[in-house]
């Protein structure tokens, strides 16, 4: 089916889902969770997980299509959208973004960043689905993700300079090192922290206006409201995978 049509049709279900308080009244993470014995307090890992299996059946999905083609016509791009040319859309925007930011040797950090992107744009779409809360929306979940991030980055440039590493916390002068390593500890201990805050503040607030404009306008306003909601999950993705790309690039560059 085309994926235009479906999202029309979803929009239209959800319009009426949203506006008759369906958001507010019905968790389904929760009543999964209840329904398994989990404890409430594990909602939002819980939600996080079951985007997991979507990651495999994606990926396994690609594989199979990617593999099956041959140099023919075939290649050729086709007059409609479909689920492996957005994929493969996503892929090579993901492979350029690693190679413009991370440099030589991008290609060990482009499963990180495709990984990281690939998580944050299915926690954030789920949000459109009335009675799912993104995982996204949660500071906690938000936080683990940037301390991913921060061990990540951390760990490459370790492993590009070595002991070395540690003259960038230590500026251009060794009598101000101390200042310095100061200053740079605080920079990256905040790192983590700005991109916990800014996914969970864009998400949050998200979802909290179409709930509510929902309830105000029950029918064809939410339709925009939802497309709206499929930018912001589109760009605070597209945020969060630059920002780690950024930081990798940071750790790993020599111009120091």
């Amino acid at each position: 089916m085309n994926l235009c049509f479906f999202f029309f049709l979803f929009s239209g279900f959800s319009s009426l889902a949203f506006g008759s308080g369906g958001e507010s009244g019905f968790d389904g993470y929760q009543f999964l969770a209840n329904a398994l014995h989990i404890d409430v307090a594990f909602v939002p890992a819980f939600s996080a997980v079951l985007s997991v299996p979507c990651l495999f059946a994606l990926g396994f999905f690609y594989k199979k299509k990617a593999s099956g083609f041959v140099i023919t016509k075939s290649l050729q791009p086709k007059n409609k959208m479909s689920l492996f040319t957005a994929l493969d859309l996503c892929l090579d925007f993901l492979y350029g973004i690693t190679k413009d930011t991370c440099g030589d040797g991008f290609l060990k950090f482009l499963p990180l960043l495709s990984t990281l992107f690939f998580s944050v744009f299915l926690s954030n779409v789920s949000g459109l689905v009335p009675g799912f809360s993104p995982s996204t929306g949660n500071f906690s979940m938000n936080l683990s993700l940037g301390i991913l991030v921060f061990l990540s980055y951390n760990w490459a440039g370790v492993q590009e300079h070595g002991i070395g590493y540690a003259k960038q916390f230590m500026g251009p002068f060794v009598l101000m090192a101390p200042l310095f390593i100061c200053l740079e500890l605080v920079s990256h201990c905040a790192r983590p922290l700005s991109l916990a805050f800014r996914l969970t503040a864009n998400i949050f607030g998200d979802h909290l206006i179409l709930s509510v404009f929902s309830g105000l306008v029950p029918l064809l306003v939410p339709v925009f409201l939802m497309f709206f909601g499929l930018l912001v999950a589109c760009v605070q993705s597209f945020v969060f995978t630059l920002l780690t790309g950024i930081y990798i690039s940071m750790a790993v560059s020599h111009d120091h």
